[in-house]
């Protein structure tokens, strides 16, 4: 189980958070969506047909354009974590190149390799 976290940290985080984001925003997007309803004499409509909505995708779509957020928080969350496979993440076991100090390298040396 260890390894598993320690592997696909990465990803578990960003699902957990994503789950998290979604579950808040279709809770509060139906409580708000049934008030509106409720305050032009309408019934108040259940969760699912909420999900099927109109007011519920355009919520949903307009919250994805948030691109700049999502991608900091990629870039801060790939920084700390580890995801094995991933090309962004930092190796799993040894040293990790990026981390060397390039003003101690020695002459001639090439810079530290993506691999």
């Amino acid at each position: 189980m260890r390894k598993l976290l320690r592997e696909n940290g990465l990803s578990i985080v960003l699902l957990a958070i994503f789950v998290c984001c979604m579950a808040a925003q279709t809770w509060f997007g139906w409580q708000v969506s049934n008030e509106d309803r409720r305050e032009h004499g309408g019934a108040a409509e259940g969760l699912g047909s909420y999900v099927r909505s109109g007011h519920f995708w355009e919520a949903t779509g307009e919250n994805w354009e948030s691109e700049f957020l999502q991608m900091f928080a990629y870039v801060l969350l790939t920084a700390y974590l580890y995801q094995k496979g991933s090309s962004e993440s930092r190796k799993l076991e040894g040293e990790n190149p990026q981390d060397r100090d390039p003003r101690l390298r020695r002459r001639g040396e090439t810079m530290p390799s993506s691999s």
